[in-house]
């Protein structure tokens, strides 16, 4: 049964996956999710059902498009694997439970921010105010004895984020507090974890850009993927990390 349990998730993450794609391309463009049907974006061709199938389908065309064979980017395999990929790690960490749809839905908003920060600069509202709403909503539902934690959280997060806008207006932004809010809404104290792991590799990313790319100091980077990889970090190994830090000073 578990392993049955798997392989769905690992299929749900596939579909999912292929719609962050549309999410990612679309939102940003302010065009509907639903309309028009998935398309080639050189050529308008309409793409038929046997060649919308996740991951496949972009293997056997090779990468190209059916109609005018132009390249299609191999961000939308690794977005469809990537998705599928913590689909399954979110069920090996949660098994067959609420925690589990929370983690999917929180992962699949994840990896859309990151993406969409990535290539706009923008992470937007449309994701991170309602998924901050129905993710502290979500986790008191869950754990209702625990309410505080997640309010404690978020605001917190918020707090953090805002504090740092302040005092590096160019470096952070408002989306980055927003997404502090949904991150500490549905993590709760292990958004400490998920803060703490987005400014480590923000940093080690950063020395790479400025020494091995020669960027300046001053060069912009989206904040939002950093971010996200924390949040997604913080949902499979938070507690451990919490748990063994907080263990060391007690």
């Amino acid at each position: 049964m578990a392993y049955v349990l798997y392989v769905l998730s690992l299929l749900l993450g596939l579909v999912i996956g292929s719609f962050v794609n549309v999410v990612i391309y679309r939102l940003p463009r302010r065009e509907s999710l639903v309309r028009p049907g998935s398309h080639c974006p050189n050529c308008d061709a309409p793409v038929r059902w046997f060649d919308n199938i996740p991951v496949a389908s972009w293997l056997i065309l090779r990468g190209k498009c059916r109609a005018c064979r132009d390249r299609i980017s191999v961000r939308y395999l690794l977005v469809e694997s990537i998705t599928a990929a913590a689909f399954v790690l979110a069920m090996w960490r949660f098994g067959f439970a609420w925690q589990l749809l929370v983690a999917w839905a929180f992962i699949t908003a994840m990896v859309a921010i990151a993406f969409i920060d990535y290539d706009h600069m923008l992470i937007p509202n449309k994701i991170v105010l309602p998924g901050a709403l129905l993710g502290l909503v979500a986790s008191i539902a869950i754990n209702p004895q625990r309410w505080w934690v997640y309010l404690a959280g978020s605001a917190g997060a918020a707090a953090f984020m805002f504090m740092l806008v302040m005092i590096w207006p160019g470096g952070m932004g408002p989306g980055d507090i927003k997404m502090a809010l949904f991150m500490g809404a549905v993590l709760g104290a292990y958004v400490i974890v998920a803060l703490f792991a987005a400014f480590l590799l923000g940093s080690v990313a950063g020395l790479y850009l400025m020494v091995v790319q020669k960027r300046s100091r001053k060069t912009r980077v989206p904040f939002g993927p950093y971010l996200a990889l924390g949040a997604v970090l913080a949902v499979f190994v938070g507690e451990s990390i919490l748990r063994w830090y907080t263990g060391t000073w007690s």
